[in-house]
Formats: structure tokens, sequence, C-alpha cells
């Protein structure tokens, strides 16, 4: 059904309705959707070019939560998302938490971080920030709270209220906006949503009305719901590094990748130690051997051995990394400072697989980086820490 339809049905069923831009049901459905403070949805995305007869539909799940300490969004998200037509193995997703931003579509997986570089997340003009932009953004429940009120104060924009109408079948509180340009329609926006609770229940865009390059989006929900207990770090890092692994692993690049950290300062890092505190200040003037751990990889204990025995031998300080728990009784020969739940330092250094080891020298500076495990491990680490030390080591006796 074409926008113009549903319009011309929603004001055929809503005669007799008064006050078509009441502010009070309005103001009411923008403070539930700006105060909701988990929520989750599935939902289809269809974009409809008339032009050349072209559809593409996307199937997404959007997973929210208000955030009120965090100044430059105010809210995390994750949005998992496929077209029916993407030939690409793995899901497509967006997500922010905190001041990190992360997206894989097409084959690319592009990051941003606002303490390394916060120009992305400026506001310029209308783009809002690398954050609050893209496909479904706009569909977070403070993004619709933001465009219903940014409509509702614009001269040159309508919006008309239904708050007891019938579209599609079902009983809905509908909006109606057209919003103009110069005198001319640029776009007409017809939103519904469940009149008991204020959640979104469809929505069908047309930009440019009339014109040859006209384009509809409608996105159907297929259902929502609130009040999910999402754990602390569901929207963080380590959770898409669990998520998203594979994807880390072929596709990320650049900086952010482990391998390529060789030669820049190691990520400043604070943890819980026992009962005390161990950051990275405390390894400065040394030369130390940061090893990232889980307790299932399959070579995560010989290169634990190996990384011990060296680090006797050579006067490196080990430090070990779990993301978890130290398997339960695990011999500590080297008297390492062992840490425990360390994914987001893990994130920090591009740890996208167990076991992975970096070499730091005296500064701090990264010296030399090894993913995964090889026989040959022990030596190759030996030689990195010579080429550190500008001298070349003899192999111990045998």
């Amino acid at each position: 059904m074409t926008h113009h339809r549903l319009w011309v049905l929603l004001l055929a069923l809503s005669v007799g309705i008064a006050a078509t831009q009441a502010q009070a049901p309005m103001d009411i459905l923008i403070a539930r959707l700006d105060s909701l403070h988990t929520y989750r949805a599935s939902l289809t995305y269809r974009v409809t070019l008339p032009i050349n007869d072209s559809e593409i539909e996307y199937r997404a799940r959007l997973d929210y939560r208000r955030e009120p300490t965090d100044t430059l969004c105010g809210y995390s998200y994750t949005i998992d998302y496929k077209a029916e037509n993407d030939t690409c193995p793995y899901p497509n997703f967006t997500a922010y938490d905190r001041g990190h931003c992360f997206r894989f579509d097409r084959n690319r997986l592009r990051e941003y971080h606002y303490d390394a570089n916060p120009e992305p997340f400026a506001r310029q003009g209308n783009y809002p920030g690398i954050h609050r932009s893209g496909l479904f953004a706009e569909l977070l429940p403070a993004e619709i709270a933001r465009q219903l009120n940014g409509y509702r104060t614009k001269a040159d924009c309508r919006v008309q209220l239904f708050p007891d109408t019938l579209v599609q079948g079902s009983h809905c509180l509908a909006i109606v906006v057209t919003d103009s340009t110069r005198g001319e329609v640029a776009r007409t926006v017809l939103y519904t949503f469940d009149p008991a609770t204020g959640l979104p229940l469809y929505r069908e865009t047309e930009n440019n009305p009339g014109h040859l390059g006209s384009q509809t989006v409608t996105v159907k929900y297929i259902d929502s719901e609130t009040g999910i207990p999402f754990p602390p770090g569901h929207f963080g890092e380590e959770q898409l590094l669990r998520d998203y692994g594979e994807v880390f692993l072929l596709y990320r690049e650049g900086t952010y990748a482990a391998g390529d950290r060789v030669g820049q300062k190691a990520p400043r890092f604070d943890q819980p130690w026992g009962k005390l505190r161990f950051t990275s200040d405390q390894l400065k003037g040394q030369n130390s051997l940061l090893l990232f751990l889980d307790d299932r990889g399959e070579f995560c204990v010989p290169v634990r051995q190996t990384a011990e025995a060296l680090s006797l031998q050579e006067g490196l300080t080990p430090v070990f990394l779990y993301a978890g728990q130290e398997p339960v009784a695990t011999p500590n020969s080297s008297g390492a400072i062992v840490l425990e739940h360390t994914g987001k330092t893990a994130g920090a250094y591009g740890v996208t697989g167990y076991p992975t080891l970096f070499l730091l020298d005296p500064t701090g500076t990264i010296r030399w980086v090894k993913i995964g495990y090889t026989p040959s491990l022990a030596e190759e680490l030996r030689q990195a820490i010579a080429k550190m030390q500008g001298t070349a080591l003899q192999q111990p006796p045998q």
C-alpha cells in the first residue's frame, strides 16, 4: 500500500477526530520514546525505487539501552542486519557504546574511537555524527523522539496526529508528516504506534514524492519488547568480539589490528588484581611480555609455558591477561602478574583470537606481536628480544 493510499485511509477513518495538531498526545508519545531504558525489536526495512522498479529488503534486529552518563550520545546500541541479496557469509552490524563505534558492511569493518579521534563524532550541519548516522540509527527510540520534536518545530512542516485510527487492519496512534522545502513537498512520513505502549509499529517514508527520482522506505516491526535486563557489557567491544569474532579476525585492519601495532605505544590499561589494581604504568622501565589467553584455547597452555620459561631466562616481566577466569590450580612458576576478565583491554589491543602475545620495551612501545602458536615460538621470541635489546643472545645450553 502506497503512502498516499494510507494517508487517504487515515483521513477517511479519522472523520470527527479533533485537533490534528494535538500537542498533549504528541508530548506523551515523545516522552515515552525518550524514557525507554532498554528496547529490542525485529523488523523489515524495504527500500523501493520506482524509477527502475527495484527493491531491496533488509531484516534487522535492534538492541538499545539508554546511557544517561554518556554525554556524547546518551544511549548504546547494536544493530544486526542482512539484505536478502547479500552474498557475504557474515551478518552486517553497526554498534555504538560510550565513544566507540563499529560498522561492518560490504565486507569492510570500520571502527571509530572518540578518545583517539573525536572528529567523526562531531555534528556538522544536518550530519549528526558517525554514532547517530547510518541506515538504521534513525529507528532508535531516542532518535524517533528527536525526529518528531524536530518536525513539529520546523516552520515549513505540517504534523498531523490521529490518536485512535486504523491502519492495515490494526488500531494505532498515527502521525503524518508533510515536510516541505521552499513550498515544495520534499518528504512525507507516516508513523504508527501501539496506542497502549507507544512502541513503533510501522513507518513509511516517501522522499521526493511525485518526482522521477522518488524513493519509498517502509519499516515493519515484527516484534518488540522493553525492560530487557541486558548485562553490563552487552554493547561493548568484548561482546562484539564474542558475537562477531571471525569478522574481526578477517577484516580488522590498520592501527586497530593486533598485528599492525608494532612500533606503537601500548594502550594503557587498569585492571583489578586480587584486592589491588594493576596498571600498565607499572611496567615502565622494564622489558615486559603481555600474553592474552582464554581457558578454552587449545594452544594457550603451551604458549603460557613458553612465555614463563623465557621470561625467567631473559629477565622479562610477564603479564597474563585472561579473557575470563584463570583455570583453577594453574602453576605460576615465573611469578607472572595474572589478570582476569580482560576483554575490554583485549579489544584496546586489537586482540581477536587467543593466544596473542605482545613484547614491550621499557618505554612501553610494542616491539613484537605473535598471534597463535607455532613450534618455533620460543626461537621467534628470543630473536625478537635480541633485536629489541640490540645484542645477539646466545641460546642457553641444552
